[in-house]
């Protein structure tokens, strides 16, 4: 089992002191459009001549690869690699011309419709109000873009739009509208083409949020866990961290995600405009102010939860996913927070509290995630003299959660 686990953990550390850093790859973004050179960033190798890093299709062989470069002895640096064509894979490092994997992040080539999302914040919006446009999955292009258009008009119409400038998830803000059915459109690399579109109204009728029916499978509910990932590492930063602009602005970027994600469920009667408000009011607020309103929201998203009575595969519930993705992501959060040093007494035993809540969450959505077990809790060394440890560990299991609910065959309806 360790052997196993071993081999999931994103970062490898050091036995040195903190300061020579963990062995990491990273890229500038996680979906590339097929054919897009891959620029790899490395850093904290040993700096032997022959520690490489390749590029492999997720599930290949440790030892396979499609493309590899030497580091030729630099500890840090950046490699480009060629296209590839849709798929998903991974960046892999390695040492000294071994065959082991030590350090890998994943990356997807193309969307194919999996993971981008484009719709408003809410279904019915008055005249002349102003309309709010989230957008996720977004390939990263500087020149991807959000229209707004009348429905049954060509891919190439619209009535308003804005650039994404490179970012992959966000908000976009459009002036008002008269009555009428419309429809926000989104599109690739100044492309004409309509890759995603969703539709909405602007009425002077006021309409009450209702519950929306439908089936919500794997790519819903992939998209949820991870917006609520979200909401509880913003949950557990603006508790432990020092509230800086960076970690403002990291907060405000994981909470639109979960905004995204709470709109993939449409039967839920929580207004998602409540977040808004919060995200934009947050950057003036106290600390306490802060932690007690996202407190507040966390719990009355799982009270709308409970009360659309949803019903899953296998007997298994949506509040079940909903603790495992709000409690990782607070777990994550904590473990950021003291990432180089060891984690205080006191926030060792809430990490613990919340892992306890991930795993009792695993184990009643288990049988829709079986490759996911509650017993990867126990890996996650809290009481370790540097918090990088806890907090590899914890990005792998929600790697494996979100994994493991974006390929189930698991699905719940609304009522």
């Amino acid at each position: 089992m360790k052997k196993r686990f071993a081999s999931l953990v994103l970062v490898i550390l050091s036995t040195s002191l903190c300061q020579t850093f963990a062995q990491s790859v990273s890229l500038s973004k996680s979906i590339y459009q097929p054919g897009e050179q891959i620029i790899v960033n490395y850093a904290g190798f040993p700096g032997n001549s022959r520690d490489w890093i390749s590029i492999a299709q997720v599930g290949m062989p440790e030892d396979k690869y499609l493309e590899w470069f030497y580091t030729g002895g630099n500890r840090n640096g950046t490699l480009t690699f060629g296209g590839r064509p849709y798929g998903n894979y991974e960046v892999r490092g390695y040492y000294n011309n071994e065959g082991i994997v030590r350090v890998r992040v994943p990356f997807r080539v193309g969307n194919a419709d999996q993971n981008l999302s484009v719709k408003t914040a809410q279904p019915v919006y008055k005249p002349n109000e102003k309309i709010i446009v989230q957008y996720s999955g977004m390939p990263g292009n500087s020149r991807d873009w959000i229209s707004i258009a009348q429905p049954g008009s060509a891919d190439d119409k619209y009535l308003s739009w804005y650039y994404t400038d490179s970012k992959q998830s966000g908000t976009t803000e459009f002036t008002g509208l008269p009555e009428g059915s419309y429809e926000v459109r989104a599109y690739y690399n100044n492309e004409g083409v309509v890759r995603s579109r969703y539709s909405f109204t602007v009425s002077r009728t006021p309409v009450v949020n209702q519950p929306a029916g439908g089936k919500l499978c794997n790519r819903e509910l992939s998209i949820f866990y991870a917006g609520v990932y979200g909401l509880g590492l913003a949950w557990a930063r603006l508790g432990s961290d020092v509230i800086a602009p960076g970690t403002i602005a990291d907060v405000q970027a994981v909470l639109g995600n979960a905004i995204t994600g709470l709109n993939t469920i449409g039967c839920l009667d929580f207004n998602v405009n409540k977040i808004s408000d919060y995200t934009r009011r947050l950057p003036g607020m106290s600390r306490a102010q802060a932690v007690n309103e996202i407190d507040a929201l966390i719990k009355e998203i799982l009270g709308s939860i409970q009360r659309s009575r949803i019903s899953c595969s296998n007997g298994v519930s949506l509040a079940s996913l909903y603790s495992i993705g709000i409690h990782l992501g607070a777990s994550q959060g904590i473990a950021n927070t003291f990432v180089c040093r060891m984690i205080p007494a006191d926030w060792q035993q809430n990490l613990r509290n919340h892992l306890g809540l991930v795993r009792d969450g695993i184990a009643a959505y288990s049988s829709c995630i079986p490759g996911v077990s509650p017993s990867l809790v126990n890996a996650v060394d809290v009481s370790s003299p540097n918090a990088y440890i806890p907090f590899s560990t914890i990005v792998s299991i929600h790697i494996q959660v979100l994994w493991s609910v974006s390929l189930s065959s698991c699905c719940c309806s609304c009522p």
